[in-house]
This record gives structure tokens, C-alpha cells and sequence, in this order.
């Protein structure tokens, strides 16, 4: 993670709030957050590596990891999107604000409403036109031949998935749209994976590099789906144009540095006709 490029985006974020008119109250679940990250850049100019070292690496290692990933995850997205429109952005900045975010891995609505802002985000910094309106979110350009609604889900289980599957859908026709479901997978492949949360994800024990790892999952993710829709749920619409997403950010490499995976796989029909567009918006997003 660049200190550098995360000091601008809370600069930039900072801004958005003045302009929106949006105050983090002290009992913000970010706001403790916000200030921890804060202190470690005060600190990083004033103190020596072996002091910096001393207290963050060694005391406080847990309560910045925590922190860091929040506020660069929410500063950056935010700032990103600084254009869309007032009273959009507002809104969706203050669900967002609403609860805690930090990545532990257990439901929390606020965590629906970042994933969303972190998919625009990243279509926007693919070169697509984003726009922040129903279904959730609406691209454009970029070599699309036509607009595309995404509906985001952020199930916190496998039950739940393809309920929220059979919304998005209805989300994007009621809007009368091409487009496809997004799905992120952090809070069901984590329950899988640990008895309980771990304090942080050290990627250097696991033997592989992660993005290998993110890739397999969201590939497997996708035949299961299709697999359990077919088999499970014969009477709801099948999967046709649906991309299943998983974030997740670690220790990795040598010395150890704060590092974010990312990976996104698509499942369309060969007759869709939107087949096209919806491969270039996941060829695009993993170009990022």
C-alpha cells in the first residue's frame, strides 16, 4: 500500500465531505479509524524508521491493519466517484458511514453498500462511464455497444446467494436494461475458510501466490452456481450473465507489506446477447 497515494485520497475524501455537507460523528464506527490512520502518517514524517517501526509494527500493529485497509478502501472509492451527483452520492456515502467496515468478515449492511461503491470504483478506473443509479450501478462507453446495469450483491452466505441472484435480475428489467449480477464472495469464502476471524490474512503461509488462489475460487464459485441453480432451483431464472467477485487484503511478500488481491469471473450464455459487453466489462476490471 503507497502512504503517499492514501494520504491524497483522504485529502480528496476530506473535500467530498466538506462538499456534501457530510460530518462523521465521533460515534462513527470509521471515525476511530479515520484517526488511527492519520496519527501513522503524522508519525511518519516525524519519527525515525526504528521509532515508526517500534510503535506501529510492534504495538499497534492490529488496530492499524484494521484501519488502513478501511480507510484506503473507503477514501479511494469515494474520492473516485467525486463527480456523480450530489444528492446520489450523498446518500450512498451516509449508508455507507452507517456501520462498521472493517474486513472481519461478518454481515454488516454498511459492507453492501462500500462493495457497491468499490464496483463502480473499479468500472470507472477500467475506463468505463459510471453512473450510480438503479439497478445499483450503470456503465457505459468504453467499447460497450449498449448501457449496462449491474444489481451488486454482497451476500453474507451461500444460502443467501441465490435469492439475491433472482433480485438483481428483476432489479435490472425493471429498470429496462441489458446488464448483469455482481456478486462478492469475501464474507462466504471466509466462513468457510476460519472457525473464527482472524486478526489479519498473512498470504505468505499459504504457499501460493493469493491472486492464483482469488482466481480459482471465483472460477469455482461460478461452476457451482450454475451447477446448483440448474439442479437446486429449476424454477427461477437461470444464470445468464452474472459476475462473481472476491477482495481481500493481506501481508505478503518479503519484507511483509499491506497487499490487496482482487479477482472477477463471468458466466454468460453463448446466445446472450450481451455476451460481449459483459466480457469486456471483466476483461477490462481485471486490467486494472
Amino acid at each position: 500500500m503507497a502512504w503517499k497515494h492514501l494520504r491524497q485520497s483522504m485529502r480528496e475524501f476530506d473535500q467530498v465531505l466538506d462538499d456534501l455537507n457530510v460530518r462523521i460523528g465521533d460515534d462513527a464506527p470509521v471515525a476511530p479509524q479515520l484517526a488511527t490512520v492519520r496519527r501513522f502518517h503524522a508519525d511518519h514524517a516525524a519519527l525515525s524508521e526504528e521509532a515508526l517501526l517500534g510503535k506501529w509494527k510492534n504495538e499497534r500493529f492490529r488496530e492499524f491493519h484494521d484501519a488502513a485497509i478501511v480507510v484506503h478502501r473507503l477514501t479511494e472509492a469515494v474520492a473516485a466517484l467525486r463527480d456523480q451527483p450530489r444528492g446520489e452520492l450523498r446518500k450512498r456515502l451516509k449508508q455507507v458511514l452507517s456501520g462498521t467496515l472493517t474486513q472481519d468478515f461478518s454481515p454488516q449492511q454498511a459492507k453492501d453498500f462500500l462493495f457497491e461503491l468499490e464496483v463502480a470504483h473499479l468500472l470507472q478506473k477500467a475506463g468505463f462511464t459510471v453512473a450510480l443509479q438503479e439497478p445499483d450501478v450503470v456503465i457505459s462507453g468504453n467499447e460497450l455497444s449498449v448501457e449496462l446495469g449491474m444489481a451488486c450483491k454482497y451476500p453474507s452466505s451461500e444460502a443467501q446467494i441465490h435469492e439475491h441472484v433472482s433480485k438483481g435480475y428483476r432489479q435490472i428489467d425493471n429498470q429496462n436494461l441489458a446488464g448483469c449480477v455482481v456478486i462478492g464472495l469475501e464474507l462466504i469464502v471466509f466462513k468457510a475458510t476460519f472457525d473464527s476471524p482472524p486478526k489479519f490474512l498473512d498470504f505468505n503461509q499459504g504457499g501460493r501466490p493469493p491472486q492464483e488462489v482469488a482466481d480459482e475460487c471465483v472460477s469455482s464459485a461460478i461452476c457451482n452456481l450454475v451447477k446448483q441453480r440448474t439442479e437446486d432451483y429449476p424454477s427461477e431464472r437461470p444464470i445468464d450473465g452474472l459476475i462473481v467477485t472476491l477482495s481481500m487484503w493481506g501481508a505478503y511478500g518479503s519484507p511483509a507489506a499491506l497487499t490487496g488481491v482482487s479477482s472477477w469471473a463471468v458466466q454468460c450464455q453463448e446466445d446472450n446477447e450481451r455476451l460481449s459487453d459483459i466480457r469486456r466489462v471483466v476483461e477490462a476490471a481485471k486490467a486494472v
